[in-house]
């Protein structure tokens, strides 16, 4: 059998085939938005000749160097003009087999990230049956920046972009259009549960996963002027349209993190204060706040699957180690009145884990709740779930942040996956969970009862997976 090919809205693309599938990585879905498209919308792809090799992964968006992390997340140097707004498609067979497909979003609190990482792999979605197409986007300044000229969210523009390639293209990959799920990881899961808010990315899927990022706090417009004049002065430039477009994406990034240098303190205090970069409400292609228009009905008909795991960011906390003194203060910038604080004393007399768990409360697991209970009277069904299983490699990281992602996707195969889950993560947990998603992507149930008022439903995932009722009912006593 000779390497597939598929013939795309602008040209013929060759892929090679996986252990249970077909891939097709690294296709524009966007022209490379450098030079004179720095800073614009997405612009469509012009058509090429003959066949175009769809083998390796295209660059990732320009971005800090993190160094280790939980996930495996590979930086692509594609120069100072990457091709970065690219996908990648995983797919069972090609033509006209109409499956689900279903769109991630990577991660990476809006600044780093990639779509090739291991842990998005595909091929197992595609050994049951759907198609899987991992999106990179513009991150940092390049893609949230408030720049006076210069299109507002043009990250999030660059998802409606790639799903709107979805629909136009995903049937030569065997893929339906009408049946796509949007889903995410951290600022991915941000992103799906925005867009199914959208009024502009209405009709391109019919439901979302957001995973670990539901709804985060958005900048304020002081704090948007202000970023934007301290990257500005990092750069000596003004900071307009004009004095950014020159600058090289890699010395802007330069001035990104110069300019958002984190304060003094424990870690995870910042949570409160949200992330440098992440979309803005701007009137025209995020019309209100997500929360706001999810209590308005928008969104309404599109399935949800959202949860977290049970301890994000735990064990982060845990580590910088905080007395007594420094976590009742971070405690209180979270939110916490002295009854809250007075609660979690009394449920973690560590003060790391007390700090890390009430960081983990206030920004994933009560917002991710939230959105369940205002979805309650929606026409399409919420189904929340936490993950509970936890790992005690590194440490003892317990429940954190990404780990569900290897079982989400059924790579517990994968070398990273044994660093950070240990040498026998449950792979029956895997099988559960993996099952759970091909299940929603391709029918909207995962297989256990929907969220609504009165019978809050979560699945809680673990080596012995049950469903529970209102399972957050004492974490949301604790927070005003």
């Amino acid at each position: 059998m000779g390497e597939p090919v598929v013939l795309s809205e602008a040209g013929r693309l060759r892929g090679g085939a996986g252990v249970h599938g077909l891939f097709f990585r690294g296709i524009p879905y966007a022209k490379a938005p450098f030079g004179a498209l720095r800073f614009a919308a997405p612009a469509r792809v012009e058509p090429w000749e003959g066949e175009r090799p769809a083998i390796e992964s295209a660059p990732t968006a320009p971005q800090p160097s993190t160094g280790f992390t939980l996930i495996p997340e590979p930086t692509i140097d594609g120069g100072e003009a990457p091709e970065c707004l690219s996908l990648n498609v995983f797919t069972p067979e090609l033509g006209a087999a109409a499956l689900p497909v279903l769109v991630w979003i990577h991660g990476g609190g809006f600044v780093t990230g990639t779509p090739s990482s291991t842990w998005y792999d595909g091929d197992r979605f595609a050994r049951d049956g759907v198609v899987v197409v991992s999106v990179g986007y513009r991150l940092g300044a390049e893609g949230f920046l408030e720049i006076p000229g210069a299109p507002s969210n043009r990250a999030v523009l660059d998802w409606i972009a790639a799903l709107e390639w979805v629909q136009r293209n995903i049937a030569a990959f065997g893929g339906d259009p009408h049946k796509v799920t949007v889903g995410g990881q951290s600022a991915g899961g941000a992103a799906a549960m925005l867009l199914s808010t959208l009024p502009r990315a209405e009709g391109l899927f019919r439901a979302a996963i957001p995973m670990s990022g539901s709804i985060f706090p958005a900048p304020s417009a002081d704090a948007l002027g202000e970023l934007r004049a301290k990257i500005a002065a990092e750069l000596g430039v003004e900071a307009t349209l004009e004095g950014f477009s020159p600058v090289a994406p890699s010395r802007l990034v330069e001035a990104q993190i110069a300019a958002t240098s984190a304060p003094e303190g424990p870690a995870v205090e910042r949570f409160g204060r949200g992330l440098s970069f992440s979309p803005v409400v701007d009137g025209e292609v995020v019309p209100e706040a997500p929360m706001r228009a999810l209590t308005g009905g928008a969104g309404a008909a599109c399935r949800l699957l959202i949860g977290t795991t049970a301890e994000e960011v735990t064990a982060l906390a845990r580590m910088s180690a905080p007395d007594e003194a420094a976590t009742d203060r971070a405690l209180r910038a979270l939110g916490l009145d002295d009854a809250g604080v007075a609660a979690y004393r009394d449920a973690y007399s560590d003060p790391g884990t007390r700090l890390g768990q009430a960081a983990t409360d206030r920004t994933f697991r009560l917002p991710a709740w939230r959105v369940a209970e205002a979805r309650g009277g929606s026409a399409a069904p919420t189904f929340h779930y936490q993950f509970d299983w936890g790992t005690e490699a590194l440490g003892g990281l317990g429940a954190v942040h990404c780990l569900d992602l290897p079982f989400v996707f059924d790579v517990l195969h994968d070398d990273h996956v044994r660093v950070v889950a240990g040498d026998a993560p449950p792979q029956a947990l895997a099988d559960r969970m993996h099952a759970a998603w091909v299940a929603f992507v391709a029918h909207g149930d995962p297989g256990w009862p929907a969220f609504a008022p009165g019978a809050r439903s979560t699945m809680a995932f673990s080596a012995a997976s049950e469903l529970r009722v209102d399972l957050l009912e004492p974490v949301r006593a604790r927070w005003p």
